[in-house]
């Protein structure tokens, strides 16, 4: 198995624990943690605004796009009907969904035959990482951890070839975030083995048919309001797509940007691209880079966006460090330093000043 993506292995060979399910218990024990030691946000800001609103009246016109992402706020409504506060609610749903990915995460690395304990280091370090640390901070209304789950899971199944799998997790990851549908592209990508492969297009047809049909049917039924407000989705496309770039490099000055993007993965973006050489799937795996390029023309928290590349640049990184110790080390000490130092920032500084001092939507939010 050369490139870990024609005969992936399977869970069920592994016969060793821990399981994917005992790394995300170990994911959910870390996060909540990392959590409970830093301040967490006082009222809502930004996007929280949306979903909370969103929880509190499911069937209501909202704000367009939070609109369609019906999938974590229904489920906080919910689970708020049962007794609990729409804050512990949300943060019940963030921590289930950032541990879920951990342990999603650990089985995708397992795919690869990454050592075990290294595929567990990464999965903690991801669990904590600062997108997932500060959906956290915010009280769980966001969602982030859930559509990163939607995308490592969709990875894992997009390797292991399982198309019902596959069409089960997009459907529901319709109505978390319209990224999930980057799963289509990137099964194609991975699956065939020409420009023009009859039998992957094939499958990749009906693994996305039905997700497809359901995100259109969720665009169609749910009402919307605030879209003309919105710079990205007004005037002719290309001009809007520049205007969305210059607003996203000027949103707080392109340094800011850059050190968001960089505390994404830190040192793995330096070692994830030594596996395109001798990885196929890393080397499939540009398409998502591609999808995620295009989506930063429509929203200005880039870091959010490039989140999601977070399976190919694991499985990448893992490739490249697994038979090299020092290197192993020197990355693993990385992420550590990275998600400490941005839970130590976040404590003394990015709460307070960077969620909380958030100023007011530029537009009513509804």
């Amino acid at each position: 198995m050369p490139d870990g993506v024609d005969k992936p292995r399977g869970l069920q060979q592994f016969g060793s624990l821990p399981t994917p399910a005992v790394v995300s218990l170990a994911c959910l024990a870390a996060i909540v943690l990392a959590s409970t030691l830093i301040v967490h946000e006082h009222g809502l800001h930004g996007d929280d605004v949306a979903y909370q609103l969103i929880a509190a009246n499911p069937i209501a016109p909202h704000s367009f796009p939070y609109a369609f992402r019906i999938g974590v706020p229904w489920l906080a409504h919910g689970v708020h009907a049962l007794g609990l506060s729409y804050t512990a609610s949300f943060g019940l749903l963030g921590y289930l969904a950032t541990a879920a990915s951990g342990g999603a995460m650990y089985a995708l690395l397992r795919e690869f035959d990454v050592d075990l304990r290294l595929a567990v280091a990464l999965a903690l370090a991801f669990a904590v990482s600062p997108i997932l640390l500060v959906a956290s901070l915010r009280n769980g209304r966001s969602v982030d951890p859930a559509s990163i789950l939607v995308l490592i899971l969709g990875c894992l199944f997009i390797v292991r070839r399982s198309k019902l799998a596959l069409c089960i997790t997009m459907l529901l990851g319709v109505t978390v975030r319209e990224s999930s549908l980057f799963l289509v592209p990137l099964a194609y990508a991975v699956w065939a083995e020409r420009p023009f492969d009859r039998r992957a297009l094939t499958d990749v047809a009906l693994a996305s048919a039905l997700p497809i049909a359901g995100y259109v049917v969720l665009r169609i039924a749910v009402s919307t309001v605030g879209e003309a407000h919105l710079p990205a989705y007004n005037g002719s496309f290309l001009q809007a797509r520049l205007d969305e770039l210059r607003s996203g490099i000027q949103n707080g000055g392109w340094k800011l940007q850059l050190r968001r993007l960089v505390a994404v993965f830190g040192p793995l973006w330096l070692v994830a691209p030594f596996a395109l050489r001798d990885l196929r799937f890393a080397r499939r795996g540009l398409i998502l880079v591609l999808l995620c390029v295009l989506a930063m023309t429509y929203a200005l928290d880039w870091d959010r966006i490039v989140v999601l590349l977070a399976p190919v640049i694991y499985v990448a990184s893992a490739h490249v460090i697994q038979h090299r110790r020092r290197l192993a080390v020197a990355t693993l000490a990385g992420l550590l330093a990275l998600d400490v130092g941005y839970g130590i920032y976040m404590q003394v500084h990015g709460v307070r000043y960077g969620v909380d001092g958030t100023g007011p939507a530029l537009y009513r939010v509804y």
